[in-house]
């Protein structure tokens, strides 16, 4: 199994790429070893990626190490911090104080507004014609409808209606105001008390803390875990509690990085989706699903979040540059040649490969 390598020497033995990077100490006492899958409690893993380091804060939160389960794939941060200590990793890290959007800048921001104003006008069947000029237009670039698609969460998939909605890890609120002006009726939690204050000033019902703030007796129609299932410490628990949360018939929309993705074997250690050690868990398309169907889900379908091979491609391009900048104008021309099709291949793959997606996006109904 995975060992106990932790260099816990703060003593900047690490490579010049990262060597004048400020670290802040985790305390030995503040760890805990993880000796078997927290998954399947298989004790036979490999070491995935070790000496890794957190390059979404500053500070630095030191090294870590990721395994593998040899049984079910499954990869997990081992040693880890405990869970009085995790809060330690987000002192320097938001993400929930802005509505902006990864993908775009400010820029595109106003063109992406329009687009999504048409295209889910029509989603929702209250579109014009002019609507659905533009939606069909959208429609026949594949990655861009499949991008609109799960930014709703797919909300408008099939037949379904409106009901009562939970949104567990709201952040700001950004989906629950968006959900709100579709007709549902939104709830959300987050443990983050800026982004629970900036929800509320939207007239939202959020609550911070986790599931747990829920009232066994409350019950939604649709539950989204969008990026939140790989934070936590006991993910089967919360899948359990979102079945029990939910009406018959009721929709679990859950999206996380897949560990088997074509970015995770082109970047390795550079790889957006790893971010130790917030991402406590790291999921393949066969254990998740088996999760949700032990759960007791009568069905579960994978979905494709469009242009998410854009997106992880350029991050995992900027973590990659960090800690191998080029050396010369030609050595850079080079790279975002390189980059070009490395992207361009991740989205490719995108479309063709449901085990080698960057994103897990899963919707089960109870």
């Amino acid at each position: 199994t995975g060992g106990f390598t932790w260099l816990v020497t703060w003593s900047f033995k690490a490579d010049a790429a990262v060597g004048d990077m400020a670290f802040q100490q985790w305390l030995r006492d503040q760890l805990e070893i993880v000796d078997k899958c927290p998954i399947c409690d298989s004790e036979k893993s490999r070491v995935l990626q070790s000496g890794l380091i957190d390059r979404m804060t500053d500070p630095s939160t030191g090294f870590w190490e990721i395994c593998a389960c040899e049984n079910c794939g499954v990869a997990y941060l081992s040693p880890r911090p405990d869970r009085e200590s995790i809060g330690n990793a987000y002192s320097h890290y938001y993400t929930h104080n802005s509505d902006k959007d990864d993908l775009v800048n400010n820029r595109l921001r106003l063109i992406k507004s329009y687009f999504s104003e048409k295209y889910y006008a029509v989603a929702c069947k209250k579109g014009r014609f002019s609507d659905y000029v533009v939606y069909i237009a959208m429609r026949l670039f594949v990655p861009l409808s499949l991008y609109f698609d799960a930014k709703s969460r797919h909300l408008f998939k099939g037949e379904k209606g409106t009901g009562k909605l939970l949104d567990v890890g709201c952040g700001n609120g950004e989906f629950l105001r968006f959900a709100d002006r579709y007709g549902w009726s939104v709830v959300g939690v987050d443990f983050d008390e800026d982004a629970v204050t900036e929800a509320r000033s939207g007239d939202l019902d959020v609550r911070t803390g986790g599931i747990d703030t829920i009232g066994s007796k409350e019950k939604f129609d649709f539950i989204s875990l969008s990026h939140v299932i790989e934070h936590v410490y006991d993910p089967v628990e919360l899948i359990r509690t979102c079945y029990a949360l939910l009406n018959d018939g009721g929709t679990l929309w859950l999206e996380t990085p897949n560990i088997e993705s074509i970015g995770y074997a082109l970047y390795k250690s550079n790889w957006r989706g790893l971010e130790p050690p917030r991402h406590i868990m790291l999921f393949n398309q066969k254990s998740l699903r088996s999760i949700l169907t032990k759960t007791g889900f009568v069905s579960v379908e994978q979905e494709n979040h469009g242009l998410s091979g854009v997106y992880m491609g350029l991050a995992s391009e900027r973590l990659l540059n960090q800690s191998k900048p080029c050396v010369s104008m030609l050595d850079c021309g080079m790279r975002k040649i390189g980059m070009f099709l490395k992207v361009l291949s991740l989205e490719l793959i995108q479309l063709s490969s449901k085990k080698r997606r960057e994103f897990l996006t899963l919707v089960a109904i109870r």
